[in-house]
């Protein structure tokens, strides 16, 4: 098969039908005859609603459409919008996207598209879980002083949701002078029946009026009113109506214009450098020209960055000054004039058909649908294509980004107040007593100093600062004004007074002040957010400021391996430890424990906003306690006090708010640092084994099957220890959260009786599970993996969702991308933690794969994929863990920072008379087990599959290579079992 683009797919079809038979004036888009209606009435609140059947088969439909500025609000029923399709996917330029998805079914859904400028709070929503009743998204819109009250409403057929109506207006509407319901109410005002005399009895109750409409329903020769218009005032309508909108559905499009003074939209205007048209040589001649020594003569810290920011101020904004741009964006570039008059004709036969509904006039209308269809379809197709060929890597998922493919972040409409959010961020989950933190310090302090040399900065050199801009990426410009793209054009100028500033940082234990103020972006975790909680803040810091942490960084974590002062069960943060090394270490132990005929109580803790609950003082206390000199404690105070944070979202600021706890946001010590915290917590442990990454604390106690409930008092007793030092040192704990499991054999799980003793945190019994769900590895009590795969099913089906809706517009190379970086990776998560799945199981994950490649190449659902497998260069699910298990067992080889919680777990044969490293020391003895289950656990298949490789694969040390040869290898033996 030829993998190249056939160029027939794009055969023109730019003309268009001829519209001989149809008079101009009735020829006219969509988006012209709202503009039209709406255009007399700039000021007005003018809102629209349509049964879309499917935002994303409509998509194009809703770009072509909603183009007017005139438009305040289109409200849509039946969006068939699920979870696994983000937002970004289908945005409308200019406005945000409100959406209330069904769950647990197809179809159904409800979804707002409110301008962007336009103030509002959700009142009310719907469950998502589908019901058989309406479905609805209430709103207040906010216009300065006047409120008004929207909603969008879809009852599914047969639906008797005329209380629950009654009930929620009841609720709602005595709050508002204005408001207005649109939506698909499946109740035709055309009938004289019971539901229209509900509907009716209804709105005269409730003092509101539905507005006189046409039809607005039509399938073949049936013609229903069912899509209704409820206002409170319908004096206040200047103009109400109906369009055909045969690119959505059978519905027509509803519309009212309501006279309510709306505040007029301030243009988005951003302002940025131009570097693309600067002459470099000019810049580099005035660089060089700069008094950069100047720096030096400063005598404080805060002043030489004060300096040093004017100076590169100044000579960008004379070779590439900030200027304003106005942010606009096309609906869709696809979407051409020729389209949008094949749209205008569709539309125009599709309304001479419901004047005279005869076959010929039908079979008019469908044939202009289709051409209609397939010119939109070959128009992406071609615009998608010409888009990311030959482009580079950052600009293609620049482009995908645009689509709505992976993790993109766009700045939306907050729908909370930002100094009130501000403050959520800033302000400690929990504030520590003053007496306790005393007591906590000097316990603290009481502790022995390490035996090792005290800790000092060491100073850098140019080459190291150069080494450490140039790694990092991030191209966001922090509260100071200065960005990586400002500097690089001028960084030989620059390294030495940048380096002056950074090593008198390190010598006088002073951090600037300009570099601890942050902006903080806050991304929604739900779809709709409606309370602080439901935000996560996004830091963003000065370039600067993470580069002189990234050098103390690398000297203060090279003084902690050096001397061993953090935990060894520490995963988090550390060179060559990960998720994965942690779960393989816990999973065999599980494993041995189950081979040694014993049972394991296991107790996942959760920690609430652990790290903005650190103190500074007790932190600091910490570090002393390190033995680290005066002056790099005075610098890791100045680095940690005196912070201040603003939010900054969508051109709008807060003030600013002062941080008292937590390690920063978004900084590069933040990690290390809290593990430096944390790291005195596992020595209050007296029966448990643990555990921890970063703040996840995995406790785990071995017994008998007739020493349960010793087992469960010594996990009890240990729980009680943690809760003491979490009291000490002011780390909050959710028990709702935490989780307990019993792990072993199904004979001996069997065994346990019934009920169990609970195990007990702060006074609350911990309920026993069945499962949990630990570093993203779903574990259940008899270390079956059914629950494991059915997730990582869910979460493959779920973003080939998304994915799918694009398949035949993209190129090959493009869909392998996007399956390297989105599938695969959901696939090969933590699969060296269980080797021991079942051939049932593994031929899940086969299929899961072979999904991909379907996916890649548009194959059938039944079509052979080995061909197609192998034109890819993949190894079967099998062979690509065993590779995975390789790569990692390579690392404890050969890598000097493997976790040595794993490298003691192997040990090779000991041949005196043959020198080191030879080809028989390179082989690892197989570990001693009772059961033939221990046989596929981790450890036991690493050394099986180590020892068969060929000698010269064992014996490359780069791990590139070493993978390279792995996977030529076993390519070979999967070629030589297909043959």
């Amino acid at each position: 098969m030829d993998l190249s683009i056939n160029s027939d797919l794009f055969y023109s079809l730019d003309s268009i039908d001829t519209l001989s038979d149809v008079s101009s004036s009735d020829c006219i888009h969509l988006s012209d005859l709202l503009h039209n209606t709406f255009s007399p009435f700039p000021k007005n609140l003018n809102l629209c609603h349509i049964n879309a059947q499917s935002i994303p088969s409509h998509y194009s439909e809703l770009l072509s459409t909603f183009t007017s500025n005139c438009i305040h609000a289109c409200l849509v029923s039946e969006s068939f919008l699920k979870p696994s399709l983000p937002t970004t996917s289908f945005s409308l330029p200019g406005y945000v996207l409100i959406r209330n998805d069904r769950l647990e079914k197809g179809c159904g859904g409800v979804a707002i598209y409110l301008r962007a400028d336009i103030k509002y709070r959700i009142l009310e929503t719907s469950p998502p879980k589908y019901s058989k009743g309406m479905e609805f998204i209430l709103l207040e819109l906010n216009f300065n002083t006047v409120k008004f009250l929207l909603g969008v409403v879809y009852a599914p057929p047969n639906s008797d949701y005329f209380d629950a109506l009654e009930q929620l207006l009841d609720t709602h509407l005595p709050n508002y002078e204005h408001a207005i319901l649109m939506g698909d109410f499946n109740t035709c005002l055309l009938q004289d029946n019971i539901r229209t005399r509900k509907l009716l009895t209804l709105v005269t109750s409730l003092n509101l009026h539905i507005l006189k409409l046409d039809p607005t329903h039509h399938v073949n020769n049936s013609h229903t009113l069912i899509d209704h218009i409820l206002t409170s005032n319908k004096d206040r309508i200047a103009s109400h109506g109906q369009f055909t909108a045969s690119g959505f559905s059978h519905h027509d499009l509803i519309f009212a214009s309501y006279k309510l003074k709306i505040p007029k939209p301030k243009p988005k205007i951003i302002f940025q450098r131009s570097f693309a048209s600067m002459d470099c040589e000019k810049l580099a001649h005035d660089a060089a020209s700069t008094d950069w020594s100047q720096i030096e003569r400063i005598d404080n810290i805060d002043g030489m960055v004060k300096c040093f920011n004017s100076l590169v101020t100044d000579l960008l904004d004379r070779h590439a000054p900030l200027h304003p741009v106005r942010m606009k964006r096309p609906p869709a570039p696809w979407l051409t004039a020729a389209i949008r008059k094949q749209m205008a004709y569709r539309d125009a036969l599709r309304r001479r058909h419901k004047k005279d509904p005869s076959e010929a006039n039908w079979n008019n209308f469908k044939h202009a649908r289709n051409r209609c269809n397939q010119m939109i379809r070959n128009a992406k197709r071609r615009h998608i294509h010409a888009s990311v060929e030959n482009c580079s890597s950052k600009n293609l998922w620049q482009f995908l980004h645009s689509l709505g493919f992976g993790k993109c972040r766009k700045d939306l409409p907050l729908a909370v107040d930002k100094d009130g959010l501000n403050r959520h961020f800033s302000s400690p989950p929990h504030i520590l007593d003053p007496h306790t933190k005393a007591l906590t310090i000097r316990s603290i302090q009481a502790l022995p100093i390490p035996p090792s040399t005290p800790f000092y900065f060491a100073p850098v050199t140019e080459f190291d600062i150069k080494r450490i801009i140039l790694s990092i990426p991030s191209k966001a410009v922090g509260s100071d004004g200065i960005g990586r793209d400002m500097l690089l054009p001028i960084l030989s100028f620059i390294l030495s007074p940048i380096t002056f500033i950074i090593n008198f940082s390190l010598s006088t234990g002073k951090f600037p002040l300009l570099w601890k103020l942050a902006f903080m972006v806050p991304v929604p975790k739900i779809p709709v957010p409606v309370e602080f909680k439901h935000y996560r803040p996004i830091s963003i810091l000065p370039f600067l400021s993470k580069v002189l942490e990234r050098i103390v960084m690398r000297q203060f974590s090279n003084f902690l391996s050096y001397n061993n002062l953090l935990n060894p069960y520490q995963s988090g943060f550390r060179p060559s430890h990960s998720t994965c090394s942690a779960l393989i270490k816990i999973t065999d132990d599980f494993r041995k424990a189950v081979d040694d005929r014993q049972l394991t109580l296991l107790t996942l803790l959760d920690f609430s906003n652990a790290f903005n609950c650190v103190d500074h003082d007790i932190l600091l206390s910490i570090l002393r306690s390190l033995n680290i000199s005066g002056s790099v404690a005075e610098w890791f105070t100045s680095y940690l006090c005196g912070r201040r944070q603003r939010i900054r979202s969508d051109g709008i600021e807060s003030d600013w708010c002062d941080v008292t706890a937590g390690v920063p946001q978004g900084g590069v010590l933040s990690p290390i640092l809290f593990s430096v915290f944390i790291n005195t917590l596992v020595s209050v442990l007296k029966f448990s084994s643990y555990h921890l990454y970063a703040d996840d604390l995995q406790l785990y106690v071995t017994c008998g099957p007739d020493e349960v409930p010793e087992a469960i008092n010594r996990m009890t007793a240990d729980l009680e220890a943690v809760k003491t030092w979490t009291d000490q040192f002011g780390i909050l704990v959710n028990p709702s959260k935490t989780q307990v499991m019993f792990i072993g054999g199904r004979f001996h799980l069997a065994r346990l009786a019934e009920p169990l003793p609970p195990v007990i945190f702060d006074g609350i019994s911990l309920p026993y599970c069945a499962s949990v769900k630990n570093l993203g590895l779903h574990i259940k009590s008899t270390l079956s993996w059914e629950l494991q795969v059915s997730e990582i099913s869910r979460k493959i089906h779920a973003s080939m969702h998304g994915l799918k809706r694009l398949q035949n517009f993209l190129p090959y190379s493009t869909k392998v991308t996007l399956v390297n970086s989105l599938l695969l990776p959901i696939i090969d998560y933590a699969d060296v933690c269980y080797p021991d799945l079942t051939e049932e199981l593994l031929d899940k994950l086969e299929r899961l794969l072979n999904l991909c490649i379907r996916y890649i190449f548009g194959l059938r659902k039944y079509d052979h994929v080995s061909e197609f497998r192998n034109k890819l260069k993949w190894l079967n699910i099998r062979h690509r863990r065993n590779a995975h298990i390789l790569s990692l067992i390579h690392s404890i080889v050969y890598n000097p920072c493997a976790p040595s919680y794993l490298t003691e777990r192997f040990t090779f044969f000991d041949f005196p008379d043959r020198p080191q490293r030879s080809s028989r020391n390179l082989l690892f003895r197989t570990p001693e087990h009772n059961a033939a289950g221990y046989s596929d656990s981790f450890t036991v298949t690493a050394v099986r599959l180590w020892n068969s490789l060929p000698l010269n694969i064992r014996q490359t040390k780069s791990i590139d290579i070493f993978k390279a040869k792995v996977r030529q290898h076993y390519l070979q033996v999967q070629n030589d079992q297909q043959n």
